[in-house]
């Protein structure tokens, strides 16, 4: 039960992670990779190619952040494909308005004209639900 309350945390918040990945992704994207100097500047003790590790470390945080962005993404599109086998449309929409829309309690208590108590009850039961069809 508390993998799927953790899973239904990470979906609310899903959207602005995906956004910081999207913007960090085209930070590393649009800066030119540093290439190798050769002028008359002093050479220094080392013989690392800090060009090259940059490259490399840039070109691995690049792979980082796609396969994370896709893993966000399926995970997202596995809840909310859940959320549609759930047997109660009260639930369904409860758990859409909630988590994926972002809305507070008083919003969904408002747009769904139902008591806060009986939203409660409609979460509760969806996570139950939940948990029996995603196995968690």
């Amino acid at each position: 039960m508390t993998d799927i309350k953790a899973r239904l945390n990470r979906l609310k918040k899903m959207p602005e992670r995906l956004l910081e990945i999207k913007r960090e992704i085209e930070y590393l994207e649009s800066n030119p990779i540093a290439s190798q100097q050769f002028e008359n500047q002093p050479k220094g003790k080392s013989n690392r190619n800090t060009a090259e590790d940059r490259t490399i470390n840039t070109i691995d945080r690049l792979d980082e952040l796609r396969n994370e962005y896709g893993a966000c993404l399926d995970e997202s599109w596995e809840l909310r494909e859940a959320f549609e086998l759930l047997t109660d449309p009260l639930d369904n929409m409860v758990m859409r308005l909630f988590y994926i829309n972002g809305h507070s309690w008083d919003e969904v208590a408002k747009s769904l004209r139902v008591s806060k108590a009986t939203l409660q009850r409609s979460r509760t039961r969806a996570i139950e639900e939940l948990a029996e069809l995603l196995g968690g």
